[in-house]
């Protein structure tokens, strides 16, 4: 039987607070979730992610400054890396190996974390970019139609938000892709209309310990649990529990 979730507020290493909601059996390994933009740990595809997951680990899914819950302003990829890393040390502290799936932004945060020391084993990158040029391409085409049924009742919340930053402040730069030395997994789907392969292969050829896999016809981020939640948690699941 699954644990009930239970709501919490942490503080991450600033003293900034964050919501967030834990699925606790006691295992000896956990996993941060983390939304992307617009997005909140409540929504129906983060939950859905963790209640497939709880079976085999223990699920902490947070909102990020400025989204859901939590307090603050969202800074575009700057401090929110500070939320996870609080996080994946609260999974941490009885002793649990820890692992993040990202979905988005939340996946560019994790990244962040992980370079910076967060205590992930593992990543899980879904659709994730390494900068905010995303209109490297056409995205408003029949891509973008496709994810208009899956955006329908999502009942979203008003970001807060700063003023978004010049480009290249908003980078991952190479050396610190290079600091994540730990396995990653990056998801890509074929048809996400935001985030361009362009970002996959900038991870793959950055990532020590990067795998990638291509879902044809998957959607952005969070949308590939609507359109593949088969393929994408078998992923995540098989990924996660891989020694190799």
């Amino acid at each position: 039987m699954n644990p009930v979730p239970k709501d919490l507020t942490l503080r991450d290493a600033s003293g900034t607070e964050l919501a967030a909601t834990l699925w606790d059996s006691g295992r000896p390994t956990g996993v941060v979730l983390v939304h992307g933009l617009l997005g909140r740990r409540k929504m129906r595809e983060i939950v859905r992610v963790a209640e497939a997951l709880v079976p085999h680990h223990d699920v902490l899914a947070i909102d990020v400054r400025g989204h859901g819950d939590s307090p603050g302003r969202f800074t575009w990829g700057r401090e929110e890396w500070r939320q996870a890393d609080a996080a994946a040390r609260h999974l941490a502290g009885p002793g649990r190996t820890v692992y993040g799936v990202g979905f988005s932004y939340g996946g560019y945060h994790l990244a962040r974390a992980t370079a910076r020391g967060s205590p992930l084993s593992r990543l899980v990158l879904v659709g994730a970019p390494v900068d905010l040029e995303v209109l490297d391409h056409f995205p408003f085409g029949p891509k973008l139609w496709r994810h208009v049924p899956a955006a329908l009742g999502r009942g979203r919340r008003r970001m807060r938000v700063e003023w978004l930053p010049a480009g290249r402040d908003a980078a991952l730069p190479d050396e610190e892709l290079r600091a994540v030395q730990v396995p990653a997994l990056v998801v890509h789907g074929s048809d996400d209309w935001l985030i361009s392969a362009r970002h996959a292969d900038r991870y793959m050829a950055m990532l020590p310990a990067g795998k990638r896999l291509d879902i044809p016809r998957g959607l952005h981020g969070e949308y590939l649990v609507t359109s593949h939640v088969d393929i994408l948690v078998e992923a995540i699941r098989s990924f996660l529990d891989s020694r190799a």
